[in-house]
Formats: structure tokens, C-alpha cells, sequence
């Protein structure tokens, strides 16, 4: 990963830092946004209509919920570096940079490793992981007193020049040492940078040893699909710093333009589950107007997006086909299983995910859960209770996004129920499509099981 001018990521690299324009080239493009949310677990269809505004906003949303924004940062409004106290900690600061969920986790610990590696990938669906590996190697080297970085590689013409000018503390969580989320510091690193282009006809190692002097920077070697994801990310930060935030700046770096960056992880299966979902048409976004009659599992604006989708959405057309489709109602109300439940995690989730989706009764028992999905299908998780037997079994049910987490009462809806348990057979769980038909009413196809398992 730190290559280039040096040999690895602990050697130093003589160059310095030079200004020039933005160029077209480092611009995202339609498909390059499309791989940059697939890589972070974003899975649009190749042919989506969605506009490019609201591809780039899906974009922003996705790298926010990978950096914890409104966790950490929304209630902040903006982001005013020099206020925030120095970083120390007994941690250390690598340590700290470090996010992973608990299949990352695993992984490592079944390798043998009890860090994360720094691939060398330079493929564009790597693109994610290897950002966070840039990340962490900036917060290694910056432990080892080095500040300024040159992101590049040996073919590109263009480079992004970053100084670390200093690293702030921010604190998240509960005060009380005892909570599960207790406080934890999050490291804020103030930044400047600016994009560089080399002559044409000049490869960029050269015209930065040719050009300028000789000052301490280190060499990171990044694919052009990196650098713009980070450049994506230091612009979405840059619009939040507070206007009278002033970083100390070098003489020549008059140009260079003020960031933030905080660590980013992998996205929770709720995050995924509400970035992954489309408002409106299947295909475009816009009003819908039909649905599919033959499942009834999606919707669209006219006749053109149906016939477009259809290669899309005839697997799962022909897999619905001919369901029937049952209206269950559940509750809110507890049972002796659901009280010994602190958080619903899954391997996605990491120890931040965990610290801050507990469980909490709604601030209104009797309002119904809210409808993000609207009336198309979703999938359901069916869990059923192994304390439980007889009529007072029940099983706990929620989505992706845990939008809802409820309860099912074989006492409270005993006919449907025993549809339920027909399809759970001598199994713990299930999943099966849904859709909201009411406050507390879901539609059910019990005898059209997904072809496979989803990731959850």
C-alpha cells in the first residue's frame, strides 16, 4: 500500500508539495459512483434510471453512515477542529482508526491475525477496504511523527498532496464507565490537501523529484478510484467545517483546501437495508403508478421501467408467482423471551453498532412501528422463541433496517400463526417476504421461501 518512493509503508520518501487545478480526471463519473456504493454494500441494478443527483446523494449517505455522521457529527452541526481537546489516549491511535464488524473480526482471529492486514488490491469492488487501509497507515506513520502524504501511483498523472496538521479528540458515548456504551474517543484528524497534476508526457514520480526540494513526505500508492473516493469524502467533510475555523497553513499552501476525516467502517445491516431500498419506482425512483401482478412485490412509474426491469425482476417474479399471501397481526407486547433481549446484532455489526442499537421501548407503547417501506416487499426475519411452547408461543420479527421489532403471538393470531410454524418446520428461523398492510398488520407469503438465505 505505501510504495512508490519508498519501499514500505515504514520508509520515508523525499518530495515536496506542489499546487495546481482541479482537473476533469479526478471527477466522479455516473458508473464510477455505482461501483463506489456496490463496494460499500450498495447493490443498484446496472441499468438504474435514478438520476446522477440522486445517485451522488445516495453516495453521501453511504459514506456518512460508514463514518458514523449522524452519531458523531450531526448533533455538532459543524465541525470546528480547534476546539476539540489534543488527541491522547491510552489507546493507540492506529487502534483506534480501526472499525470492523464481527465477521471481519472473526475472519481475522480464524487467520491468525490480530489486526487488519493492509491488502494491496487494485481492484474497484476492494476499493472500500483499501481506503480504510490508507487510513489506518495515515494514522501509523503520524504516529511515527510523519505528517504529510502524496496519494498516487506511477500511471496516473494527477496526485493528491494531504498534511495531517494535527489530531483532535472526540468523545462519544455514556459518561458511566459501567454502560455497555461507555465513552470511547473518536479520533478527528484536520487536514489540508490539494489535487496535483504532473506535465503531460511526465510520470508523476519524476516530475516531483525533478521539480522540488527535499522534504520528508511519504508515498502512498492508491488506485484512482481511491483517491476519488477519498477526495469524495474530504469534500463532504470540508462543506461541514465551521466558517471560523482557521487551520495554520504553510507558505505554499495558500491553495490547499481545510478537511476532516474521522475512521470509516463497514456499513450494518441496517444501514445497508435503508440505503439499499428505492422510494418509488423500481427502476427510476419516480411516483409509482402499477405493480407487478403477477408477485406483487414491486411497483413502477409505467409500462417502460416495467419492461426494462423485467430481466431484473423476473427470478423473483417467478419465485412469488402463484403465493399466497396471509395477514398476520403483531404486537409490541413483551413476552419472557423478548425481556432478556438487550440488542438484536448480527455479524455485520460492530462493537459501535452494538454499544448504540439497544433496545428501548417506543416512546409511545401504543403507536404502531413507522412504514419505511411503504407498499412494496421486503423481507422478514422470523425468530421463534425456544422458552415458549404451545399457545403461548411466539416468534420475534423485524427487517434489515430493524425499522420494526416486534413480537407475534400465537395466542393473539393463532390460525395465521400455525401458517408460520408450518413453514418454520425444525427450524429457529425463516425468511419471507412481507409487505405492510397496516399499523400493526404485515402480508405474508408463508410458502414462497427466497431462493436462498439473504445476507443478514
Amino acid at each position: 500500500m505505501y510504495s512508490s518512493f519508498v519501499t514500505n509503508k515504514n520508509h520515508v520518501s523525499f518530495i515536496t508539495s506542489i499546487t495546481e487545478s482541479y482537473m476533469n480526471a479526478t471527477e466522479l463519473q455516473r458508473p464510477e459512483v455505482l461501483v463506489l456504493l456496490d463496494c460499500m454494500g450498495v447493490k443498484l441494478q446496472k441499468n438504474t434510471k435514478i438520476s446522477d443527483d440522486d445517485l451522488v446523494k445516495r453516495l453521501t449517505q453511504t459514506v456518512d453512515a460508514a463514518q458514523r455522521y449522524n452519531e458523531l457529527l450531526a448533533p455538532l452541526n459543524s465541525v470546528n477542529p480547534s476546539t476539540l481537546p489534543e488527541w491522547k489516549s491510552s489507546e493507540s491511535l492506529l487502534e483506534s482508526v480501526k472499525r470492523i464488524n464481527m465477521a471481519e473480526a472473526y475472519s481475522n482471529m480464524m487467520s491468525g491475525r490480530n489486526r487488519v492486514t493492509s491488502p494491496t488490491s487494485t481492484s474497484a469492488e476492494d476499493t472500500f477496504m483499501e481506503v480504510r487501509q490508507v487510513l489506518m497507515g495515515l494514522a501509523s506513520h503520524w504516529e511515527q511523527k510523519h505528517d504529510t502524504f502524496v496519494l498516487m501511483d506511477e500511471v496516473s498523472s494527477w496526485c493528491v498532496i494531504a498534511r495531517i496538521i494535527e489530531v483532535q479528540r472526540l468523545e462519544s458515548g455514556s459518561s458511566d464507565p459501567g454502560a455497555l456504551g461507555s465513552k470511547t474517543d473518536i479520533p478527528v484528524f484536520s487536514i489540508l490537501y490539494k489535487v496535483v497534476h504532473a506535465p503531460s508526457g511526465v510520470k508523476m514520480s519524476d516530475h516531483l523529484r525533478q521539480i522540488f526540494g527535499l522534504y520528508p513526505v511519504v508515498a502512498v500508492s492508491t488506485t484512482q478510484m481511491e483517491r476519488k473516493y477519498l477526495l469524495k469524502l474530504f469534500s463532504i467533510n470540508a462543506k461541514r467545517l465551521s466558517a471560523v475555523y482557521k487551520p495554520r497553513r504553510k507558505k505554499d499552501e495558500a491553495e490547499h483546501r481545510p478537511t476532516f476525516i474521522i475512521p470509516l467502517g463497514p456499513l450494518n445491516m441496517r444501514d445497508l437495508g435503508r440505503l439499499n431500498n428505492t422510494a418509488g419506482c423500481e427502476l427510476c425512483g419516480k411516483k409509482m403508478k402499477s405493480r407487478c401482478t403477477q408477485c406483487l412485490s414491486v411497483s413502477y412509474c409505467g409500462k417502460e421501467c416495467q419492461r426494462e426491469d423485467w430481466p431484473n425482476h423476473k427470478k423473483l417474479c417467478h419465485s412469488l408467482k402463484g403465493g399466497t399471501w396471509h395477514t398476520l397481526t403483531f404486537s409490541h407486547a413483551n413476552t419472557p423471551m423478548g425481556q432478556m433481549y438487550r440488542a438484536v446484532i448480527n455479524r455485520f455489526d460492530s462493537m459501535q453498532d452494538i454499544r448504540t442499537q439497544m433496545i428501548e421501548s417506543p416512546e409511545d407503547p401504543d403507536a404502531p412501528p413507522p412504514n419505511i417501506h411503504d407498499d412494496k416487499a421486503f423481507l422478514v426475519k422470523f425468530q421463534i422463541s425456544l422458552s415458549q411452547y404451545g399457545m403461548n408461543s411466539s416468534m420475534l420479527l423485524y427487517d434489515r433496517q430493524k425499522s420494526f421489532q416486534v413480537n407475534w403471538l400465537k395466542s393473539q393470531d393463532t390460525e395465521v400463526y400455525k401458517e408460520g410454524e408450518k413453514a418454520m418446520g425444525d427450524r429457529l428461523k425463516i425468511y419471507r417476504w412481507a409487505r405492510r398492510v397496516g399499523g400493526y398488520q404485515l402480508a405474508v407469503c408463508f410458502d414462497k421461501a427466497p431462493e436462498t438465505d439473504p445476507v443478514w
